[in-house]
């Protein structure tokens, strides 16, 4: 390496890097929620650096749920249980996504 290159030279580095797809779809997934489920509230936070969407009842705060999203190689993107990682449907069907969860948080509590 000489004095007059780049510390960590790649080729490649005019790349354009990926968008944040997962923070993307959980945004859509946060306006769904908004516009369908008067009783839900939610909003896109980092824990441990990844984006997740907090679900909370609005009547009732401790039915809450962390819902994630994670690429699948059969699927594509798919909603998921943050915790756990499982799936709740594809990132295509965010309407049922938004049902799914309302029935969650109104009858088990927090997931």
């Amino acid at each position: 390496m000489g004095f007059d290159e780049g510390r960590h030279t790649t080729e490649g580095t005019d790349r354009v890097l990926p968008s944040n797809q997962r923070r993307a779809f959980l945004e859509v997934l946060h306006q769904v929620i908004k516009e369908t489920q008067p009783r839900l509230r939610s909003a896109v936070v980092l824990r441990a650096g990844s984006p997740i969407l907090f679900v909370f009842n609005s009547f009732h705060v401790a039915h809450c749920a962390d819902i994630g999203c994670d690429f699948d190689r059969t699927h594509g993107w798919v909603f998921t249980w943050a915790p756990s990682a499982c799936p709740i449907v594809p990132v295509v069907r965010a309407h049922e996504a938004a049902t799914e969860i309302a029935r969650i948080l109104r009858v088990e509590g927090c997931r």
